[in-house]
Order: C-alpha cells, then sequence, then structure tokens
C-alpha cells in the first residue's frame, strides 16, 4: 500500500482549520486509524520527527491504548508522514515539541491532517513521547466507569510487540487500584486475537464486538 495524500495544510491552512483534541478524539468513522507524529525542532533549527504512535483503543471517544510503532503500517505511509509532520513544523515555525495528528484509510492509504499542535516543552521533552525500546504501549485507564477517578498510566517497553503485550496483559491483572470493569476490558482487548494479529480502531471493535 502505498502513502496518498488527500489533505495536506501548509501553516494557513493548518492554523484555520480546527480538529479535535489530540489528547481525547478518536479516529474518524469508517475504517480509519489515528496517528500521531511528534516533532522536535531545536534552537539551531534542527529538526527530528518520531516513530508514528496509533490511537488503537478508544471508548468513549477517549484513547486508552496508543501503540508505537503502528501495528502493520506500511514503511512508505509512514515516511510520507514524517516528511509531512516535518513540513507542517517548519511551514508554522515550530521551536521545541509539537504534534501533527493524522487520519489514514487504512483501505486506500489516503491520509489527511486532523490537527497540528505546539507544545509549551524543550526539546529534551520528545523522551517523554518515543518509546526508550524497539516497541511500546501506552494504557491509559481513566474513567470507563467513573470519570472522576484521576487517570493511570502504563508505559509497557520491549523488544518485540508480542512481548509488549504479554508484559501489558502481566501488569494490568497485577496493577491494584483501577477499577475491575475498566482492567477487565483492556485486557480483553489486549489479549484478543484481532489486537494481535495486529488490527486497531474501529476495525478491532468490528473483529471482537
Amino acid at each position: 500500500m502505498g502513502a496518498k495524500v488527500s489533505t495536506v495544510m501548509s501553516s494557513r491552512g493548518a492554523s484555520n482549520r480546527r480538529g479535535p483534541p489530540t489528547d481525547h478524539a478518536g479516529p474518524a468513522a469508517g475504517r480509519e486509524r489515528r496517528l500521531d507524529i511528534h516533532v522536535v525542532v531545536s534552537e539551531s533549527g534542527g529538526l527530528v520527527t518520531g516513530r508514528a504512535w496509533e490511537r488503537c483503543v478508544w471508548r468513549d471517544a477517549r484513547v486508552l491504548i496508543a501503540e508505537c510503532p503502528a501495528p502493520q503500517l506500511p514503511v512508505s505511509v509512514e515516511s510520507a508522514l514524517r516528511t509531512v509532520a516535518a513540513d507542517v513544523a517548519r511551514d508554522r515555525g515550530w521551536q521545541g515539541m509539537g504534534t501533527v495528528a493524522f487520519a489514514l484509510d487504512d483501505r486506500s492509504g489516503v491520509f489527511r491532517v486532523i490537527s497540528a499542535q505546539a507544545q509549551a516543552h524543550s526539546g529534551a521533552a520528545v523522551d517523554d513521547c518515543e518509546p526508550v525500546a524497539a516497541h511500546a504501549l501506552e494504557v491509559r485507564i481513566d474513567g470507563c466507569v467513573d470519570r472522576r477517578l484521576p487517570c493511570t498510566r502504563l508505559l509497557v517497553c520491549g523488544a518485540t510487540r508480542g512481548e509488549v503485550l504479554r508484559r501489558a496483559y502481566r501488569a494490568l491483572s497485577e496493577m491494584p487500584g483501577p477499577a475491575g470493569v475498566d482492567r477487565a476490558f483492556l485486557m480483553n482487548r489486549i489479549a484478543s486475537r484481532a489486537y494481535c494479529s495486529g488490527l486497531t480502531g474501529t476495525r478491532l471493535d468490528q473483529a471482537v464486538g
């Protein structure tokens, strides 16, 4: 599958078009996938783009599982996303860190920019957003049952995706505190054959019901 750009916004477009907040918005309807590229621009003008993070599992428009690198994302597509993210950062004159969010149609390879947001952090903050190992999974337990509860964030890293999924499942089973229903829902998703095979987002919901 090659990458096809349906909407790439310049600085003017990125400034004028509003997108949903990156932290809480799920993918668009249909078979679209939601992917984030982190960009860091140093004071000297050097620019670095990170690997694609995918918002893999969500509930009531709240992202519960994000994964890097995105499962079964072709190298050509990720390369195109990183190039576009770098262009957006340059066009908008970013300094420090920012995130460019994309929606990707999994069937056609067409993607579009949803939002582009600079963050008030230094370039060193990229360490907080990039995996420290070959694969990373971030799990958020933040109120599927009770929205008043504080968000619990679990970051699991490993050499392979299989290793990370096993570690995340075990960590969730042993973690004290989070509501049982939340934990059961996430463990069910992580252990499902569909998720283990690489299905994410709407595609995963359709597979596991």
